[in-house]
């Protein structure tokens, strides 16, 4: 159960968990928050100055401290609803669409006043998920998100959804955030929400629910405690901030679940005064492996045999044409591909040295070198599920 000690120690969990967020506020260097609505606006869904400074004094405290931050904020559609005269009332698409675009510009405003007082500029940055799946474009955004923060500019990133669809877009900012921390190689993702912890059930409907400080691995009993948003002006909720964690884990990227209108709540965070801890042991990758692994879009892939199956999920090995016992879909090479074994589960995702014409006219040789192909943890998913 999540408030154990863990195997092997005679240490509470609380101990362990304090430890632990010792330790990742020692090694921090890049720190990724994201930031929900309801932190940013007061009750009647306008934004609070108030939020904005809050925030905005701890992560120049941080940045004294040598950590540079990257925000990932929502607000613009409470913004934009506000500006427009929206109110709470549902929207459709379109008009999510337009307060999107009206809200950004007072969001940004809102930013960039809380940090100049302390000597600071921030700067926009909107993207769409064709940002992160073209290898091109996400190498640029990298290169850009590190020009901007060796400049001492705290990178505002949100998602463009001016121009996003229901079918093409992150979904929520819970997702992106896990991007942005992937794109920067943070050591940490901290996800400002207007609950304190994780619950092993909904304090607002179970009052004897307890609080849990750390989970060192996500069960599907995890899954099954979080709740659902009630809020009229976030999209994410409980059940997304899990999902993100346990997809985030994966690669080695630790998460931290707390309140964000706490006034130095990030700080008590590290200090294990607050907050949940979604841990991991994997170690953190290249931010190339992560593109690869986790963020790339195959555009086919190869269907290996037994043999090569086991050689590739033991680790440090290259795919080999004569591996190989067949193909799916159309890709050319330097394309993303997933391999998979012979009962269909991914097993890895690489980048091909050979595209899928080559193959079926023979090409021997190596298809995937070891340095271009990552893992896929438990080989769970099939490829129907990824298409």
């Amino acid at each position: 159960m999540p408030e154990s000690s863990r195997p092997g120690t005679s240490l509470s969990l609380d101990e362990v968990c304090r430890q632990e967020r010792g330790r990742i506020r020692k090694r921090l260097r890049i720190l990724v928050l994201k930031v929900g609505s309801q932190i940013l606006t007061d009750p009647s869904g306008a934004l609070s100055s108030r939020s904005f400074g809050r925030i905005a004094r701890q992560v120049a405290q941080l940045r004294k401290e040598g950590v540079r931050v990257v925000l990932v904020s929502s607000g613009a559609i409470a913004a934009g609803r506000e500006k427009i005269g929206l109110g709470k009332k549902p929207l459709s698409l379109a008009l999510k669409q337009a307060a999107a675009s009206a809200g950004q510009a007072p969001l940004m405003i809102q930013w960039e006043r809380a940090f100049f007082r302390h000597g600071i500029h921030t700067a926009q940055i909107l993207l769409t998920p064709a940002d992160i799946i073209d290898r091109e474009r996400f190498t640029n955004l990298e290169r850009t998100t590190e020009t901007l923060l060796s400049l001492g500019i705290v990178p505002v990133v949100n998602e463009n959804d001016a121009v996003a669809t229901f079918e093409i877009r992150f979904g929520d900012n819970d997702r992106l955030s896990a991007y942005v921390a992937g794109l920067v190689r943070a050591e940490c993702l901290l996800l400002l929400s207007d609950v304190s912890h994780l619950f092993t059930a909904d304090p607002r409907v179970v009052p004897t629910a307890k609080k849990i400080s750390c989970i060192h691995g996500i069960t599907p009993e995890i899954e099954r405690m979080a709740g659902v948003s009630r809020s009229g002006l976030g999209t994410g909720g409980m059940a997304s901030k899990v999902s993100t964690a346990l997809w985030a884990n994966g690669w080695g990227l630790p998460v931290g679940l707390l309140k964000g209108d706490l006034p130095s709540g990030i700080f008590r965070f590290f200090e294990g005064k607050t907050g949940t801890l979604f841990e991991t042991r994997a170690t953190l990758p290249s931010n190339r492996k992560i593109w690869i692994g986790h963020f790339s879009r195959p555009r086919g892939g190869f269907r290996l045999d037994a043999g090569a199956s086991r050689a590739l999920s033991g680790g440090n090995t290259s795919l080999l044409g004569a591996g190989v016992v067949g193909i799916e879909g159309q890709f050319s090479a330097r394309d993303p591909v997933f391999l998979l074994d012979p009962e269909g589960r991914e097993i890895a995702r690489g980048i091909a040295r050979a595209g899928s014409a080559d193959w079926k006219a023979g090409m021997p040789g190596i298809l995937v070198h070891r340095n271009d192909l990552v893992l896929s943890g438990d080989g769970s998913r099939t490829d129907k599920e990824k298409r």
